[in-house]
């Protein structure tokens, strides 16, 4: 006798229906859950991101900085700065100079710009200086310690040209500046200058004005001759003949300024002839042009002259002649405590 196999029925749909609903509540709980750990944890990093990013607090440094300029306070300015210089700049600010200077006033920052992402952030100081109104950048960067630093503004390399100006000086500062810097950093002042050297004086008004659009020293424009400077230059005229005098070369005697003729024709024009040179006067320069750093020979002083050597049958021979000094151009050049002299004869 046959029996039916059993059969395997699938449920009803509306029994696979209604289970759905379950497993989707599942999902979709599931998923909410995850999504809510997520974004509680995102929200969490924003939340500290933002606290860490306080606009206010970089601008705060920035008017820190601005507010030690305005001050005259160096080691506080020079704290909060973080920038480079130029190759041959006397980089450290004189803290006595800068205190002595005239500071500026009414600075205030403008607009801030902040990219925390880049670790950059800048903005526009306005301030005036000596009753003229001034505008510069003032910049600025996150350190890797987290901190942040100007790095630009109110703080410049000044171009300085010390040629023919050793002696030239910031008020307040114990030395000339320095003769081998191609230029000095400074911050946005006016400056008063002075001289070191006792034959010059600073000039009227001699007063530098530091800032973005300032231009570069040159010491020559700003030194007077002074008291003895006549008489000190004449001095280093006699000095600087005399050391002439005592080359042995004719053409070296007349490089440097007196005017020795060839040897005679007495002399043999192979055998060598030595010449020796005594100053028994020394030239003298313009007195028309004693408050001059460029001057002329105006008298030309007297040098006897004694030429040694043999005559074309080998006999010794000697012959004194006098002789004067070439006509010249005189330059004078102020050193740290006197002054050199450079002598062109023509």
């Amino acid at each position: 006798m046959s029996h039916p196999e059993p059969s395997t029925a699938e449920p009803a749909s509306d029994q696979r229906e209604a289970g759905r609903p379950e497993r989707q509540k599942w999902v979709w709980g599931m998923t909410g859950a995850l999504a809510v750990v997520v974004l509680g944890a995102a929200g969490a990093v924003v939340a500290i991101d933002a606290q860490s990013n306080n606009r206010a607090d970089v601008r705060a440094v920035a008017e820190e900085y601005i507010g030690a300029v305005a001050a005259g306070d160096a080691e506080a300015a020079e704290r909060l700065f973080d920038g480079r210089t130029s190759p041959g700049t006397e980089s450290v600010p004189d803290a006595d100079a800068f205190a002595e200077a005239s500071h500026i006033v009414d600075a205030e920052l403008g607009r801030f710009r902040v990219d925390f992402d880049a670790g950059r952030a800048s903005g526009d100081v306005s301030y005036a200086l000596d009753g003229y109104p001034y505008t510069e950048r003032i910049e600025l960067r996150r350190t890797e310690d987290d901190a942040w630093r100007v790095t630009a503004g109110l703080r410049h390399d000044v171009p300085l040209d010390t040629t023919g100006g050793g002696a030239l000086g910031l008020q307040g500062a114990d030395a000339p500046l320095p003769e081998d810097a191609q230029s000095i950093t400074l911050y946005s002042s006016e400056y008063s200058l002075v001289s070191h050297n006792p034959f010059f004086e600073a000039a009227d008004e001699a007063r530098f004005t530091v800032t973005s659009d300032g231009d570069a020293l040159y010491t020559s424009d700003w030194l007077v001759p002074g008291t003895g400077y006549a008489e000190e230059v004449q001095r280093a005229v006699a000095s600087a003949y005399e050391e002439c005098a005592d080359l042995a070369e004719v053409w070296e005697l007349q490089s440097c300024g007196i005017d020795a003729p060839e040897p005679s024709a007495e002399f043999d024009s192979i055998a060598p002839v030595t010449v020796t040179i005594e100053m028994t006067d020394p030239p003298m320069v313009s007195g028309s042009d004693a408050a001059s750093m460029w001057m002329q020979i105006e008298e030309r002083g007297s040098f006897a002259a004694t030429y040694s050597g043999r005559d074309a049958d080998g006999r010794a021979l000697t012959e004194e002649v006098e002789v004067r000094a070439s006509a010249a151009d005189v330059e004078v050049m102020p050193t740290v405590d006197g002054l050199d002299v450079e002598i062109y004869p023509y």
